[in-house]
């Protein structure tokens, strides 16, 4: 396997063309630098609420799940129950 990938990284079917790192290096420079590391108080506020609609969000599956098994336990539970009357 190691043979084949060396094979395969030595030849020379792909080259990249000569500008090629001018190129990249020129869309390097133009992408948007961000002026600060700190967010700003609207996205601290934003990320607060979304943070928070998440955990309720994952609180209420967990409680849904949690009723939707105490059902199914007492269904269970009913069914062993008439079986055992029989």
């Amino acid at each position: 396997m190691k043979n084949d990938l060396d094979t395969l990284l030595r030849d020379d079917l792909l080259q990249a063309p000569p500008d090629f790192t001018e190129r990249l290096m020129q869309r390097i420079q133009q992408l948007p630098q961000r002026t600060s590391l700190s967010a700003t108080p609207a996205q601290a506020h934003a990320a607060f609420w979304s943070n928070l609609r998440r955990i309720a969000a994952m609180t209420g599956l967990i409680g849904a799940g949690a009723l939707g098994l105490g059902q199914i336990a007492g269904f269970v539970f009913g069914l062993w129950l008439a079986g055992s009357a029989i």
